[in-house]
């Protein structure tokens, strides 16, 4: 949950509340024209070279990007929650695209103010000369296409339907924007594109799942339920850091389900060179050797939310009703 602090009354906080475009008279273009204006602050690691943004009346992606290795980042907005027509929209853009060589991108810039009259291979190295030391072939440009849908942060479905297709090997993932009140100021929150990054599905701050990562280290459930604590290990142990004081914490088991739940109560920590952990006290657990019929299955989860959420992740933020939701479950299993 994000708040507001009050400088002069240091004791008093405002709550955000959740909002849509549509209620503050934002229209898709214009969130399409913010994205394309900022697009190097929501892509700091890698940053996009905009060539073409949707013209009205004119069947295109929403925006066209190229990363420093010529490789094509196409963006579309999501236009309808919860249905999958935008999945196939984008794919089809991909296999539109997928097939463009250099002089039909060479035509598109032209057709653009911002780059009329200049060659696309000039132009790419000078946007990115502080990272390339020479510019690229024209065949170099297109061999690669990265598919991101932009979507608003509570539509799950369009989400669920990304994780699959990205863990199938597809080049997709999702940018999430979450819109905000308060008074009269509205406030929008992006979460950065990062291509290559598995952790795609984020739900809300303060409410996480942490598997325990039974098939790598088959005793670690043992250590995080006796010693109160949720823990990533190796070249996930990172993750944990988004984990911070108060936050809700459920432990998720591969095969079982959900065996523990409480609050943190402290920052994260670490142990040795191979772990990260965050201290927990436990409201709710079991011992999944024993009580397995009292663990909260994914299956169980998925029908409750009407998804198809996978639970194998590291670290994973969910939505506040998930919580609850999950709760609600392990008490009519007492």
């Amino acid at each position: 949950m994000l708040f507001t602090l009050n400088d002069s009354k240091k004791q008093e906080i405002g709550s955000l509340k959740r909002t849509t475009f549509h209620a503050i008279h934002w229209k898709e273009k214009d969130l399409e024209n913010l994205i394309a204006a900022n697009i190097e602050t929501l892509i700091p690691e890698n940053q996009l070279m905009v060539v073409s943004q949707e013209t009205q009346w004119q069947e295109a992606a929403d925006i066209l990007a190229f990363d420093k290795d010529g490789g094509l980042h196409i963006f579309e907005l999501k236009r309808w929650e919860g249905k999958q027509e935008n999945i196939l929209q984008v794919m089809r853009y991909g296999q539109k695209y997928g097939q463009y060589k250099y002089d039909q991108f060479q035509n598109m810039i032209n057709k653009s103010p911002k780059f009329k009259a200049v060659d696309l291979a000039t132009a790419h190295y000078q946007y990115f000369k502080e990272s390339r030391d020479n510019p690229l072939e024209k065949s170099e440009f297109n061999r690669v296409q990265h598919l991101i849908i932009i979507t608003n942060g509570t539509d799950w479905d369009t989400r669920n339907a990304i994780k699959f297709w990205h863990d199938s090997g597809l080049k997709i993932a999702s940018l999430i924007y979450r819109v905000y009140s308060i008074g009269d100021k509205n406030i929008l929150e992006f979460n950065p594109y990062n291509p290559g990054d598995e952790e795609i599905m984020d739900g809300e701050e303060g409410y996480y799942i942490v598997n325990t990562n039974l098939a790598w280290r088959p005793t670690a459930y043992l250590d995080m339920l006796n010693q109160q604590k949720a823990a990533a290990y190796g070249g996930r142990k990172f993750s944990i850091k988004r984990i911070k004081k108060g936050n809700t914490v459920f432990l998720y088991q591969n095969g079982v389900g959900v065996i523990a739940y409480g609050k943190t109560t402290d920052h994260y920590q670490t142990l040795g060179d191979d772990e990260i952990y965050v201290p927990v006290h436990f409201e709710w657990k079991i011992d999944p050797d024993k009580e397995s019929d009292k663990a909260i299955s994914a299956g169980e989860i998925n029908t409750a939310m009407e998804s198809q959420y996978s639970f194998r992740q590291t670290v994973f933020s969910i939505q506040e009703k998930m919580a609850i939701e999950i709760k609600q479950l392990a008490s009519q299993k007492q």
